[in-house]
């Protein structure tokens, strides 16, 4: 049947009819509340949260909750939506549904299923549509005159995140107001639809939070996934904007869909589509489903609900940051923000409408996909161990995250032998288990979700992916670990080991004091160290001062000779910030050593605490930028002075050590006078840090890297590529593609940029570019022949990149220009590559 919900919506807007009267005891329409029609302004945060909090004055079908705040320091909240019987057992609902999936202790009570439909708004900041359409749809769910939308309610509780993204949407809204005329400019090429570097897709630190589902790197999706888990819904809706030439884009998703996602997802997700299709035809709206976006990668806001069990859907209203308030399209047409809004409001009534209907299976299914996961894993693999020989590091953050994502964990028993996948070798051989290891059995709820994560080699389906290929956590986070295809369950809890910090019985002013250097929470240490003005050496070679112990490469000493200028408080300096960030040090009563060189060596080399700038502006990819902004800002808290490329030329750059280029394309955007500038820098000694081949735009003021040209085809191939049919062309042009996959990496450890790592490293690599090896420069991480361990790889780049560079160092007088062609700090999950970076900045040069 139709919806008159619905079809009054598309009247109303169309007609521009004026909302109806109301008493002062009765929810106001967003346009009574704010005081302009649907698609006139756009709504800055603060007043999305006056509405939501009038609503929930008014109605008792609403009930907000506050659930954080964002870097920027804007509120987070949610509203949820049921009627009033429903919200008064709110409480009893979302205990109910996660004990009936098995995520929670305890039985269920009588209470009749509900559906959960959970409606997520303006994940990326410059997609206004959305945060202005849930206002829409909470007015329609919370009226109390609406008989329709409170027989959707009976079964069914709503959950609307109006805006996920506020720090990225206001910086939309206040630019587009400080530009946008009396009217609206529809001409695409004008101010008011050309936003400024960086853009405002992205978050504080310029993070895309649809990338960061499943990683969790951000306080938003960190504070939101908590909330989430706590709620577990069955369906989950993700509004989006695209670019503004397109029509509506809903459900059925794109192949490849992966393969743990269940027929009743494939089912459901068409059904919703249907229900939408039905409003879009009767007001010949154009739409286009099953393109383009897949339910591949486990980070978005359509897949990582997905993995959780839930109908996960992303939604795309054609407007993007291009779109303003109104915009010509390249048909002609002039796409209003006012339709947009429209289109997103009808959506959104659409799928809580047909959940509404189906609630009983929706819910039941629901509960079958985390039944079948606990009895039947989908994947080959039944068992993942973690070493525990991995450091205490990297076991904390697994363990960090595999609660974060409810995945449940114990020790391994001891005293067997088992044969698994080890991902450290790429192959399959003997392991013995000695009870110190991190188990993780399939065979539990959130096994889908575990599996998707951990397996080795992703299946693809269909080299024509929305993202990257590859993500398989040991290898972001640099865990020796093993894959089983045979059923252990864990044996007991399982125990991170103890840092053991503890100077009670430590000498009042020993020698010296010795930290490790293995992971991104020693650069954290050394950067407090820094900052407090301790000066620190590190070692180039490993050293031991009996035959029991040996400090490896990079292992930080810090000596009480140089530190003189502290006087009584280094002791206590050291000490403190040892026990506060929890960091094993080690005392050294001598500076002889039994084996390596003795702390006064010039191979125990002092750390300058470097001077940092980092470039921003037109050219420079904004998401690189913010990786490397958010490490140096959040992550391990060190100083760093952020200049736009334009005004280098005015900047004194002897008042820095090292420069740091993000990734971009800077041709063209660096003037010839910047360039000499930063040439004669590095010639005098500074440090310049390039992320892919951000060097190529500072010219010939210093050496670049050299790219390989693709092999000449020959004549047959020529003709064989001319032939091909045009629907086979975009197929057979991802031969030549790498997208998102992984690959070992050769490490020379015993060059300061590798320090910390074993002699490979697994880097995630995004594209087909190779880099020839540096002539005259250190070659530190290469990749050789069968580089390549999961995720697709076109068929015709294997031998492309072998023999290439992935990490280089080379000299330029006095300075040293340090290559990262790969990016180590990739999304900020990438969390094996921190230490690469943070090698660059504290070792390399020094």
């Amino acid at each position: 049947m139709k919806s008159p919900v619905l079809l009054l919506t598309f009247l109303l807007a169309f007609t521009f009819l004026p909302a109806p009267e109301t008493s002062a005891q009765s929810v106001s329409s967003p346009e009574e509340f704010l005081g302009y029609s649907m698609g006139d302004r756009l709504t800055p945060h603060h007043r999305v949260v006056d509405y939501l909090e009038h609503v929930a004055s008014f109605s008792d079908r609403v009930q907000l909750e506050y659930y954080g705040e964002t870097y920027g320091g804007r509120e987070l909240l949610i509203a949820y939506i049921s009627t009033p019987a429903n919200i008064e057992r709110l409480e009893e609902i979302r205990t109910n549904n996660l004990r009936r999936a098995g995520l929670a202790e305890g039985n269920s009570t009588d209470l009749e299923s509900k559906a959960i439909v959970w409606l997520s708004y303006n994940v990326h900041g410059n997609e206004i549509s959305g945060t202005e359409a849930s206002m829409f749809t909470l007015y329609e769910l919370a009226r109390h005159d609406n008989a329709e939308t409170g027989s959707y309610l009976e079964n069914t509780v709503v959950i609307i995140d109006p805006l996920l993204n506020p720090d990225g949407r206001d910086r939309y809204v206040n630019w587009y107001h400080s530009v946008a005329g009396r009217n609206a400019d529809p001409y695409p090429g004008s101010r008011e639809h050309i936003e400024p570097w960086p853009n405002a897709r992205t978050n504080y630190y310029q993070f895309d939070l649809n990338r960061d589902w499943a990683w969790q790197t951000q306080i938003e999706t960190q504070q939101r996934l908590a909330l989430y888990h706590q709620w577990m819904p069955h369906v989950h809706a993700d509004f989006h904007e695209m670019g503004f030439n397109a029509p509506y884009y809903f459900a059925p998703a794109a192949e490849p869909f992966h393969e743990v996602i269940t027929d009743w997802q494939r089912e459901f997700q068409t059904t919703i589509g249907e229900n939408h299709i039905r409003y879009f035809d009767e007001n010949f709206r154009l739409y286009y489903t099953r393109e383009v976006f897949d339910l591949f990668y486990p980070s978005y806001g359509d897949t990582y609900p997905t993995y959780n069990g839930a109908i996960g859907m992303t939604y795309e209203q054609a407007g993007n940051t291009r779109g303003g308030l109104s915009v010509i399209t390249a048909e002609g047409d002039t796409l209003t923000f006012e339709r947009r809004v429209l289109n997103q409001h009808v959506v959104g009534m659409s799928t809580v409408e047909v959940t509404a209907e189906h609630y009983e299976r929706v819910a039941e299914e629901f509960y079958r996909f985390f039944s079948e996961s606990r009895q039947n894993p989908y994947s080959d693999f039944k068992t993942y161990v973690v070493s525990g020989e991995n450091s205490r590091d990297k076991m904390e953050l697994l363990t960090s995250y595999l609660d974060a994502w409810g995945i449940e964990y114990g020790r391994a028993p001891s005293r067997r032998s088992v044969n698994a996948f080890d991902y450290q070798s790429g192959s399959t051989r003997s392991v013995s288990l000695s009870g110190e290891e991190l188990l993780i059995s399939a065979y539990q709820p959130k096994s889908a979700l575990m599996n998707v994560l951990f397996e080795p080699q992703t299946t693809i389906v269909d080299s024509l992916t929305y993202d990257i290929t590859a993500w398989a956590v040991p290898y972001a986070m640099g865990l020796e670990a093993y894959a089983l295809e045979n059923r252990i369950n864990p044996d007991g809890a399982w125990m991170n080991s103890s840092s053991a910090v503890n100077f009670d019985d430590a000498p009042a002013r020993p020698y010296a004091y010795l930290a490790k250097w293995d992971s991104k929470q020693d650069a954290f240490f050394l950067s407090q160290l820094l900052q407090n003005n301790v000066r620190v050496r590190f070692a180039s070679q490993p050293f031991s001062f009996d035959a029991e112990t040996e400090y490896e490469r990079g292992t930080l000493i810090i000596t009480r000779r140089g530190n003189e200028h502290l006087g009584d408080d280094f002791d206590n300096i050291v000490r403190n910030l040892a026990i506060e960030l929890d960091r094993h040090v080690d005392i050294a009563e001598t500076g002889f050593v039994r084996t390596g060189q003795d702390f006064g060596s010039g191979g125990v080399s002092a750390i300058h605490a470097p001077r940092v700038a980092l470039i921003a502006g037109p050219g420079v990819n904004p998401n690189n930028f913010g990786e490397i902004w958010h490490f140096l800002d959040r992550q391990i808290e060190y100083p760093v002075s952020v200049f736009e490329h334009s005004s280098l030329r005015s900047a004194d750059l002897s008042n820095f050590d090292v420069i740091i280029f993000p990734e971009g394309g800077y041709a063209g955007n660096i003037s010839n006078g910047v360039q000499e500038d930063i040439g004669r820098w590095v010639r005098a000694g500074g440090r310049l840090i390039t992320f892919g081949n951000s060097a190529a735009g500072l010219g010939d003021t210093i050496p670049s890297q050299t790219t390989r040209d693709r092999n000449e085809l020959s004549d047959d191939e020529k003709t064989e590529r001319a032939l091909i049919r045009t629907e086979d062309r975009r197929r057979d042009s991802a031969s030549d593609l790498i997208t998102g996959s992984i690959y070992y990496v050769h490490l020379d450890n015993s060059h300061p940029l590798a320090f910390g790592y074993p002699d490979f490293y697994y880097s995630l690599r995004r594209g087909a570019t190779a880099y020839e090896y540096l002539e005259n420069g250190m070659n530190v991480g290469t990749l050789r022949e069968d580089a390549h361990r999961a995720g697709f790889e076109g068929s015709r780049v294997k031998d492309h990149i072998n023999n290439s560079l992935v990490f280089g160092v080379q000299r330029h007088g006095s300075g040293q220009i340090i290559y990262l062609n790969d990016n180590p700090l990739f999304r900020a999950f990438w969390h094996n590559g921190a230490l690469i970076f943070a090698n660059a900045l504290f070792f390399t040069g020094q």
